[in-house]
């Protein structure tokens, strides 16, 4: 099938667009341009595809507003935002965590000082959510953290599709926090593919007024995007036609002299298939792979896979490259994602400067037409894959965006009462759902209270450890420290593993390491330990369990897809729920218990206690007080 290109509707300039000479703006760029120099309403949403020029309009926000924040998902679309401004000469301020130096109150005051209109000398700030969201939830010592909010009058959230629920949450409550503390403050939510219930949550929950600023189609106006030929494939996985995948790169190849930057990319939904990938180029097809890069969120860590140099025509990526791709990708193999919002995103890279070819993988037969229009295309895969997206419980419900963020708030006060550094302004930024945060903030404290009658020592209590109701207090505190940060907690482990030509050191997710890779052996760096990791074949019967706190004794297998091991830790605590509830003995709401475990993923929110492979039993150490550290032996036989 051939997806025409695509035009978008232009205008004369106006405001800064036109005071930079531009012969002319496209119009949602315009829009954007009048919110943010005379717009009244406090919420704007951009929708525009990808490649239509959404970062442009940021300009507008840097000459109308002061030092305003541009709040990027991932830190490699960051760097690579960076470099753009830079380019333009816009004087950028860059606050990640490697922006910070030292502990306690001196990196307080570094945090601070990048919202100091005295000590800083930059146009704009680029930072992360994870920064806001550590100041919010008090991760920061002492109480002056909050003070950065007093100077954020204008943010954006660049990417906005990218979160889940749980980090989604964390964003709306920076958003309600910041338009609480400011009568002039703007917020502008950007995104190909927005999360429209996000957008209802600003618009019915926080009673916020939001303009609605989208990029009109039409037949001659600006192009935006170029012709592209689309083939599907049956086939879900690149993997099953991998041959062919790499002739077809290798035919690409034959046909161009030369190139600065990438123009083609492979797209998978496993890393694990990527990391696969590359190796089978490296062994079956050298002369591909010697013009091949990866870069999918695996070598985040590896210093030696930084991708500065762009001397390279292939890329081998995931979801990763989803945002931020801005290369004149002419060839694209990529795998459906299941999702619409995802799928456009990938789909869009090609095609931006040049006619592509397409291939997907997992699309197969549909109402698609031999030759349609993209924005047809599009409401074609929002149509058809939507239906995937409601039944794998992708959608954001109110009353649950609800719950995360009241459960937030709540929590983020009660950390601070509970350590003296309560502030009763904080109520104001907290509470202002107060049906929510009453909800949770009574559940937290009931949950806290009834964990202090559970007997320790020679002291009697309520319950004793081994008791159903202990078990399960321990359990829902721990899942607690999920909304310590803003994307839920996990477990990172050094790694080494075959990357082609070479061996890759990186650090990545222990149990996502688990499920596609066994440990070869471990050696150590500065009494760390580090994993030698080899692929698992796929018809291997290795098995990995995980114990869980209060639940040592009923171990879970880890060597799965997250939906499966999430579906079994579900069915397992509202069992032990009920089973406590026949007791009558706790002292906690039962439907809260229940209502709790249903908003938050167990797998994002607990760290196991000790992790069992065939050959290695890894202890998990998790103090609170900062990332939690592996102890690894071998197992005996």
């Amino acid at each position: 099938m051939n997806i025409a290109g695509a035009s978008l509707a232009t205008a004369p300039p106006r405001y800064d667009l036109a005071e930079r000479g531009f012969p002319h703006a496209r119009q949602f760029q315009n829009e954007v341009a009048e919110w943010a120099y005379d717009g009244s309403d406090p919420v704007a949403v951009l929708r525009a595809p990808t490649g239509a020029g959404k970062t442009a309009t940021f300009h507008s926000l840097i000459n109308a507003r002061d030092v305003p924040l541009i709040v990027y998902p991932t830190n490699a679309l960051l760097r690579q935002q960076q470099s753009r401004f830079e380019r333009e000469g816009v004087g950028v301020g860059v606050l990640t965590s490697d922006s910070l130096r030292g502990h306690g109150n001196t990196r307080v005051e570094q945090l601070l000082g990048f919202f100091d209109s005295y000590q800083h000398d930059f146009d704009v700030i680029l930072t992360n959510p994870d920064i806001l969201q550590a100041a919010i939830q008090g991760l920061y010592q002492g109480s002056k953290a909050m003070r950065i909010f007093d100077a954020i009058k204008t943010i954006v959230f660049d990417e906005f599709h990218f979160y889940d629920a749980l980090a989604a949450s964390g964003l709306l409550l920076q958003t309600q926090i910041i338009e609480s503390r400011h009568a002039d403050a703007k917020v502008l939510l950007a995104s190909a593919t927005p999360n429209e219930d996000f957008v209802d949550f600003v618009r019915d929950r926080l009673g916020l007024s939001v303009r609605d600023i989208n990029a009109e189609y039409v037949d001659n106006g600006d192009q935006f995007r170029h012709s592209v030929e689309v083939h599907r494939h049956e086939d879900r996985c690149i993997r099953d036609q991998q041959q062919a995948v790499a002739e077809s790169l290798r035919d690409e190849l034959n046909r161009v002299d030369g190139y600065d930057e990438p123009h083609a990319v492979v797209v998978f939904n496993s890393v694990k298939h990527s990391n696969d990938f590359h190796q089978y180029l490296h062994d079956e097809y050298p002369d591909v792979f010697e013009h091949t890069e990866k870069d999918n969120g695996f070598d985040t860590n590896d210093v030696a896979a930084a991708l500065d140099d762009e001397d390279f025509y292939i890329l081998n990526t995931t979801s990763k490259g989803e945002v931020g791709l801005d290369y004149d990708i002419r060839l694209m193999h990529m795998e459906n994602p299941g999702r619409a919002g995802p799928f456009l995103q990938r789909f869009g890279r090609a095609g931006r400067k040049s006619p592509a070819t397409v291939h997907v993988y997992g699309l197969g037969q549909g109402p698609w037409g031999d030759d349609v229009s993209f924005p047809t295309f599009e409401t074609q895969i929002y149509e058809g894959l939507n239906a995937y997206e409601r039944a794998d419980g992708r959608r954001m419900p109110l009353n649950w965006l609800g719950d995360l963020v009241g459960f937030r708030g709540a929590l983020a006060l009660i950390t601070r009462e509970s350590d003296g550094r309560f502030d009763q302004g904080l109520k104001l930024d907290f509470a202002a759902d107060t049906e929510y945060h009453k909800r949770w903030r009574g559940f937290i404290y009931r949950v806290q209270a009834e964990l202090d009658e559970v007997a320790t020592g020679f002291d009697p209590g309520k319950y004793t450890p081994v008791d159903p109701e202990a078990k399960l207090l321990e359990f829902t505190a721990q899942c607690f420290k999920a909304f310590h940060g803003l994307r839920g907690r996990s477990v990172n482990a050094s790694v080494k593993y075959p990357r082609g030509d070479r061996t890759g050191l990186t650090t990545y997710g222990l149990t996502t390491i688990l499920r596609y890779y066994d440990i070869e052996a471990v050696e150590y760096r500065d009494d760390e330990p580090v994993l030698l990791i080899v692929p698992r074949s796929d018809d291997s019967l290795s098995v990995v369990t995980a114990q869980l706190p209060g639940y040592e004794s009923q171990p879970t297998q880890y060597n799965r897809p997250t939906t499966k091991i999430e579906e079994e830790l579900q069915t397992k605590l509202h069992r032990e729920i009920c089973r406590v509830e026949d007791h009558g003995r706790i002292d906690v709401s039962i439907e809260l218990l229940h209502r709790f475990f249903k908003i938050v993923r167990i797998t994002d929110a607990v760290v196991p206690k000790t992790i069992t492979t065939a050959q290695y039993e890894i202890e998990i150490k998790d103090d609170g007080s900062g990332p939690p550290t592996l102890s690894v032996q071998e197992r005996q036989r």
